[in-house]
């Protein structure tokens, strides 16, 4: 792509010239349909789980069998990013999730389902997910450039916000008004349109070369990079507390839904997607003001708001009220999402950007560990119990994270601007802005 001829364009411009990118489109689109159908399965299985097991823990051990993957793996689907063609990586991932969702609906068609096969499909699924995630991220910054980065993870942020809405959603009535094979026909149509709208994008960046260095080796290098760099740990500590203990509970909102305000799935569904609505604000807003200096600030100020919001949602006894609440957790989750993967594409170098997001992937797995926690006390307890503890845990781990961590007290320096770089080989590998 050609670099950007001055440096002029006002925030509104840069959301519309990013988004008007064919391939960057076609890429958001495909993204918007993969989270849909993502939300989608997870709240489906979820129901289904809970239906034929009456069982909290059971429908936790989804949400850790998804995201163990991220946990074990992350960093090597890291290094593939770095050395593999990104397009083939994901293409080939949106291949794998419409043969896995159609083999489910295939099951739930027959009535032969059961809760283990719901399980498997939940592993594959995060093994997918895992093999994706650096690779993606990273083929989105192949696209942009840094020039329009901000702009472009705001516009993924809103389809993971878009996902988060109509997923759920979707899958609440489906399966109120034409059971569960609905729910899954629907889920394997949103998983084949990702796959064809991916299929028509056409531009294609050269594999990196590799090191030659071995597996073990690249791994060491890429963990010691991201920790001794202290803005990408900084931003790796604040997400191994998000997701451990804020991320984590929402494997519970079904089981609270249900249990604790007394709805049904359509309700269910309706209450899950509402922090869609405030994500979707809070990213248009980050997206449309595209140039953010303190990108940190966004950071931490996002994951507060979240934990505090799903303090008070476990207290919430009324249906409206927990809905408002989780709209404003929403707003806390796009400022975090966003900045999220913004931080580590901007201060790493260009041939590790990959490993690191395959680093922040390994950070973002505990959630497993997290699910299986709160699963755990939930059905000791009861979820509120267990989504009340985790969020006033993650307050108080923040603080000393806050307090050490440069991301609130100076601006976020992209690599090649970074004096503390200019020895280093900056530009290899590095892509053009949009035009």
């Amino acid at each position: 792509m050609r670099p950007v001829k001055g440096t002029n364009l006002t925030p509104a411009p840069l959301l519309l010239t990013t988004l008007r990118d064919r391939d960057f489109g076609l890429l958001w689109a495909s993204g918007a349909l993969d989270n849909t159908s993502r939300w989608m399965d997870t709240v489906a299985m979820g129901l289904l789980v809970l239906q034929q097991t009456d069982s909290p823990f059971q429908v936790a051990l989804l949400f850790v069998l998804r995201w163990v993957p991220m946990f074990a793996f992350a960093i090597f689907s890291g290094m593939i990013a770095d050395r593999a063609n990104r397009w083939l990586v994901v293409a080939w991932t949106r291949v794998g999730t419409v043969l896995i969702t159609a083999i489910i609906l295939c099951l739930v068609a027959i009535g032969t389902v059961q809760p283990w096969h719901l399980f498997l499909a939940s592993l594959a699924l995060g093994c997918i997910f895992v093999l994706e995630f650096p690779s993606r991220r990273s083929f989105i910054y192949d696209l942009v450039g840094s020039r329009f980065i901000v702009s472009a993870m705001s516009l993924e942020t809103l389809s993971t916000t878009l996902g988060r809405f109509v997923g759920p959603l979707t899958a609440g009535l489906f399966i109120q008004l034409a059971g569960f094979t609905g729910a899954f026909v629907f889920l394997v149509c949103g998983y084949g349109l990702a796959l064809l709208f991916f299929a028509l994008i056409k531009a294609r960046f050269p594999a990196q070369s590799s090191s030659g260095q071995s597996i073990w080796r690249n791994f060491t290098h890429g963990l010691a990079y991201s920790l001794k760099h202290r803005v990408i740990r900084s931003v790796l500590a604040v997400t191994l507390i998000m997701n451990a203990l804020a991320f984590s509970v929402e494997s519970l909102f079904p089981v609270v839904a249900r249990d604790h305000l007394n709805v049904g799935p359509g309700l269910t569904g309706v209450l899950i997607s509402s922090q869609s609505i405030g994500s979707f604000m809070a990213a248009m807003a980050i997206g449309w003001f595209g140039v953010v200096k303190y990108h940190g600030r966004v950071y931490i100020l996002g994951i507060t708001l979240q934990l505090l919001s799903l303090l008070l949602f476990a207290l919430s006894p009324w249906y409206p009220v927990s809905f408002v609440i989780l709209a404003v957790s929403g707003v806390g989750a796009a400022g975090f999402g966003t900045m999220q993967s913004t931080i580590i594409l901007i201060s790493a170098s260009p041939d590790m950007r990959g490993t690191t997001i395959g680093v922040l992937g390994q950070c973002i797995g505990v959630a497993a560990f997290g699910g299986l926690l709160v699963g755990a006390v939930a059905d000791f307890f009861n979820a509120q119990v267990a989504i009340a503890l985790s969020a006033s845990l993650g307050l108080i781990l923040l603080i000393p994270v806050v307090s050490f961590s440069p991301l609130v007290r100076r601006p976020i320096t992209p690599y090649q601007d970074d004096p503390s770089n200019s020895g280093s080989r900056d530009t290899a590998g590095a892509s053009q802005p949009l035009d």
